[in-house]
């Protein structure tokens, strides 16, 4: 007895005729912006921006402790202003660009960076952080860190560096949102023994979003099929 045709998951022209036949893979791009005042940087508040002074084992995190970004999506900033460390000048704005400026002076090595509270993140989803920088040639150290404050407490979360002059394009790198508000750092130093500025022109965060697409294969002529799966035992009802 004949097959009924309609019973049929696939056609033989490869039409579906039941739902739930298609094949999906997941295609992931970077969506809408979580950084304020960085696309330039040049429009930015870091001139005016609170300036915070450190000698602290730890300059990063003293700054984002006892300056606390308490107001999101603007800029802070910090130096180190003397032993341990090389006294330096803040990040500051010149021309297009944002300076941040590094010396070694009697073996100290000096930091200096600016710093925000992010706002609208959703926790556990992953961010992409992209910093344009003109100029390739400055030797030293730039590092990207993350902090979340517990309200008693602000601890690192995620950290990255690049040894410059980096040659590879933009500095990118990810992070996860631990909080809906987490801070991001960005810091330069450098084991140059005169003072040297490493320019940086905007940064930029978006967001991992992830969408599910339809799977296509081509023939040996190159034209493109939706791949479909059959899902044995089952058929069509009559009805």
């Amino acid at each position: 007895m004949a097959t009924n045709p309609s019973r049929k998951q696939i056609t033989i022209r490869g039409v579906a005729q039941q739902s739930g036949l298609g094949i999906f893979v997941s295609s992931y791009i970077y969506d809408g912006e979580f950084l304020s005042l960085g696309q330039p940087l040049l429009t930015s508040n870091i001139d005016s921006a609170t300036d915070y002074a450190t000698t602290a084992a730890d300059p990063q995190l003293d700054a984002v402790t006892n300056s606390l970004p308490s107001t999101a999506n603007i800029w802070y900033k910090y130096h180190t202003s003397g032993s341990p460390y090389t006294n330096i000048v803040a990040p500051s704005i010149s021309g297009n660009f944002v300076h941040f400026r590094g010396h070694k002076s009697g073996g100290d090595l000096s930091y200096g960076g600016i710093y925000q509270k992010l706002s609208g993140l959703t926790i556990s989803k992953e961010y992409y952080v992209d910093v344009t920088i003109p100029y390739m040639s400055i030797a030293g150290t730039f590092t990207i860190k993350t902090y979340y404050d517990t309200g008693s407490t602000v601890t690192e979360s995620s950290s990255k560096s690049f040894t410059m002059p980096h040659s590879g394009g933009n500095m990118t790198t990810t992070f996860t949102a631990t909080s809906e508000s987490d801070i991001i750092l960005f810091d330069f130093t450098t084991a140059s023994t005169s003072t040297v500025i490493q320019h940086v022109y905007s940064i930029s965060i978006k967001e991992k979003q992830e969408y599910l697409v339809p799977l296509y294969a081509s023939d040996s002529w190159g034209n493109s099929h939706k791949v479909l799966r059959r899902n044995l035992g089952n058929t069509i009802s009559d009805d």
